[in-house]
Parts: structure tokens; sequence; C-alpha cells
């Protein structure tokens, strides 16, 4: 009898790995990858609560999450999903994540870092230059009340002024790279004090007093709550535009609404919180310029399919046993 050597091959066991987010927009290629990294499953989802979530995606290993199909990712949700072995987002901030729980719990999670941040300048930019030539204020009253009267839409010019921008991170330092072909003097603030190039770097007091337009690129954290409110608004130049691409919260509304009322500041462009419908009645909708958008500043075909690329990048790099963009 001759004995025979049976070799067992242990092939190694896919993981599940969920998408969840609202409308995502995946190329073949993009899905052929993802499939060729596990059991692969996308969640069309929009601002899931926490018994939801954990009823369509209990048995999820890899979630690459997206801030539109959540309320938040809580303690709730990532107690609950018993499996989970890393979170990606389709985000860069972070605020919407527990991330103390996560790290308790020893659960590593990756972002999007530097995905969209050309899409995010770009929207900074358009909203500066939209507002300083009152664009979307004269086409909303040529269509609503038939205006046509230039005289009643003046603005102003942005070439050689002072940009300060308020956060250098990546999408700072590319709004700062625009202003350059307006010939703009930028000058700007970072918690790291890292020096940019061609950026003078300045107390936040010294940016408010000395910008004809500022621009607000700060994660939201207990430090950067409300942090532009009355108190700094006084110290801009009179008629000043502010734009926020950072979260909503990072300035005080009623002082900033009161702000564009009374003059003081010429515009202000805002992003409100992601899938949520601003009510009519919104202080921001009470005067004409005050450009809103609900969260769109990254929203970009280019951005996308990059925010999708990182995170395959961020998966195949786990399952090495090492991590990119980790954040916890």
């Amino acid at each position: 009898m001759h004995n025979v050597l049976v070799q067992i091959i242990i092939l190694p066991r896919y993981m599940k790995i969920y998408l969840v987010t609202a409308n995502p927009r995946i190329t073949k290629d993009q899905l052929r990858e993802f499939n060729s990294l596990g059991d692969f499953k996308v969640i069309n989802a929009s601002k899931m609560g926490s018994k939801e979530v954990l009823s369509k995606i209990s048995g999820v290993e890899i979630l690459i999450a997206g801030s539109s199909g959540f309320e938040g990712l809580d303690e709730e949700i990532i107690k609950g999903l018993k499996d989970l072995k890393l979170i990606t987002t389709l985000t860069v901030g972070m605020a919407w994540v527990d991330l103390e729980i996560a790290k308790k719990l020893k659960i590593p999670v990756c972002n999007i870092k530097g995905s969209n941040s050309e899409s995010v300048a770009e929207h900074a930019w358009g909203m500066i230059l939209d507002l300083a030539k009152r664009i979307s204020e004269f086409d909303r009253d040529a269509r609503l009340k038939g205006a046509y009267k230039f005289g009643d839409y003046q603005g102003k010019e942005v070439y050689g002024k002072t940009l300060g921008i308020i956060g250098l991170g990546d999408s700072g330092k590319r709004i700062a790279r625009i202003a350059k072909g307006f010939n703009m003097k930028v000058i700007g603030m970072n918690k790291s004090g890292t020096k940019v190039k061609g950026v003078e770097l300045v107390t936040l007091s010294k940016l408010l007093k000395e910008s004809d337009v500022i621009s607000i690129n700060v994660p939201l954290t207990e430090k950067t709550d409300k942090m532009i409110g009355k108190k700094e608004i006084e110290k801009m130049k009179d008629g000043a535009i502010l734009v926020n691409v950072a979260r909503e919260e990072v300035v005080d509304k009623k002082s900033v609404v009161g702000a564009v009322k009374s003059g003081k500041l010429h515009g202000y462009g805002i992003e409100t919180e992601i899938m949520k419908p601003v009510k009519k009645s919104d202080a921001y909708l009470s005067h004409p310029r005050i450009l809103v958008n609900p969260h769109n500043a990254f929203n970009t075909e280019d951005a996308e399919r990059l925010s999708f690329d990182v995170s395959i990048q961020n998966i195949k790099t786990f399952l090495k046993g090492k991590f990119s963009n980790r954040v916890v």
C-alpha cells in the first residue's frame, strides 16, 4: 500500500465588505477591485439610524462609510457591529464618528485624506467669486423679480486684495495656490505652525483684521466650535467676504447672519449639514448675500472617483497587515 500525501490548501477567507453611503457611483474597474478584495456589497442609504444600520449590516467586517449614509457612527453602532475589523470613511472630517469608542475597541479607522481637497478648494473659490460679483444674487432676482439694473448689484474685485486662510491643510493650501492667480497677498494660520510656501503665518487676530476675504477650513473640534463669533467678526474689515467650507458649527450662526444684514460683511458662503434640508424659515435664507449649500463642496465626479480609489487602497493595505490614512 502506498502512502498518499494529501496537501490541504487553506484559501484566505474573504471578509464581508460593505459600502454604505447615499447614491454611490462606482466605476466598473472599481467594482472589480472591490469584489476581488472580499464579499462586497453596496448599501445605498441615507442618514440611517442605529437600529436600521444594525439590521442591514450586522455581519460587516470592513465598513466603507459615507457620512450621508448615517446619522452618525456612534457607540451603539460600533459596539453593535460585532465582527467589525476596519472602518474606512468616505470623508476627511471625523466629527461624525465616535473615534474614542473605536479606539477603545481597537477598531482602526482610516479616511480619504486629500481625495476631495481640490474640489473643496474650487468650491470655496466659487463662493468667493460668486459673492464678490453678486452673481447668484442677481440671477435669482432676474428670474424671480425681473431685475436688470446693474447699478443695484455692484460687486467688488478680489485681485490684489488679501486672503486669510484659517486652516492650512490640504484644502487650505490649494485655496492659497489659486489665490496667486489673482495676485493676492495670502496670510494664514494653522495649529501646527508648519510653514506653507507663499503664505505668511499670522495670528488669528491679525488675520481677521487684515483680510479682505477669509476662508475657513478647519475640522470641527471642541476648540474650533464657534471659533468665529461676534467678537471675531467685529475685528474683520468692513465689507469682508467670509466663506466656510468646514463645518457649520465653526461659525456662530446668529453673529454671521447679523453681520451680513448690517453690511459689516459683504457676504457669507456656508456648507450646511450633509443630506439635510434647509428650512424656508432658516436665518441663512433671510439675506440674498448668504450662499447656502447643504454640504456640496466635496461633490464632484473627480473627487468621488478618487475617494473610492483611496478606499480600495486603504483596504488593500489593511489586508496586508498595515495601514494607510489611519486616524485611530
